[in-house]
């Protein structure tokens, strides 16, 4: 077993471990070694899952952590043959390893209560892990339908009707993967969805717009990316006598 002495305090140690056991320094190469060998145990116990949450998840996390990887291999390479600044970087994407092994292990803690939540309607929770970690949640199998059911609170919860809002719903309407974060709606969260959109079509008809009139100023101002100018409503909404 190697020893060896702590930058920080002067303290003699075994390499094998990830911190000085004195004064907490992290010694990098044991925190990578420790770090590597979780990951390697994850891998086997993600074998056996069959849960579809937690294989959506972790898969997510894991890809993460495989570009990390590539990336340590393709800067040791370029350090070989240029001889320079490859230290910091290879220092750096262990860091970004690291990150990546903390998320994995707060998915695997939290993953079942975001669920337990949001079939419980304890939308309250799922705001709180959301802000927790926000990148793993967005990965989470429940997110698409949150995230717009999220912004559906946004748009019928009074305030002033301006451009801004005015875009949100026909984001909403028209575009809702904007939200759900996705490059389409999951089949298992449309009827959801629809009972959400007929309310808002509702909401924007007691302010004197028709679903054919809002389809119509969605394709007009909608970009070639389904992004709609706040400009471009600001002067609509001033020409309606809406704004």
């Amino acid at each position: 077993m190697k020893k060896i002495t702590c930058k920080n305090c002067g303290a003699v140690f075994s390499d094998d471990l990830g911190k000085c056991p004195y004064c907490g320094t992290m010694n990098k190469k044991g925190a990578y070694r420790n770090f590597r060998k979780q990951v390697s145990a994850f891998i086997d116990g993600m074998l056996g899952l069959k849960d579809e949450t937690h294989q959506s998840i972790s898969k997510g996390i894991f890809l993460s952590v495989l570009r990390g990887s590539i990336m340590i291999v393709v800067i040791v390479a370029v350090a070989f043959f240029f001889g320079r600044g490859a230290n910091v970087n290879y220092y750096n994407d262990k860091e970004y390893d690291l990150k990546a092994l903390e998320q994995i292990e707060w998915a695997d803690q939290n993953i079942e209560k975001l669920d337990e939540a949001y079939l419980k309607g304890d939308l309250e929770t799922v705001r709180k892990l959301y802000y927790e970690n926000s990148s793993v949640v967005s990965r989470w199998r429940y997110f698409p339908i949150f995230s717009l059911k999220e912004e559906y609170s946004d748009i019928v919860d009074g305030g002033y009707f301006n451009e801004s809002k005015f875009s949100e719903v026909l984001y909403f309407l028209y575009y809702p993967e904007y939200f759900a974060g996705r490059g389409r709606l999951p089949e298992e969260f449309v009827e959801e969805y629809q009972e959400l959109r007929n309310k808002v079509l509702a909401f924007m008809a007691e302010k004197g717009f028709t679903e054919q009139e809002l389809e119509e100023i969605y394709h007009e101002h909608a970009d070639g990316y389904g992004y709609v100018s706040g400009a471009d409503l600001r002067q609509y909404l001033k020409e309606a006598g809406n704004g």
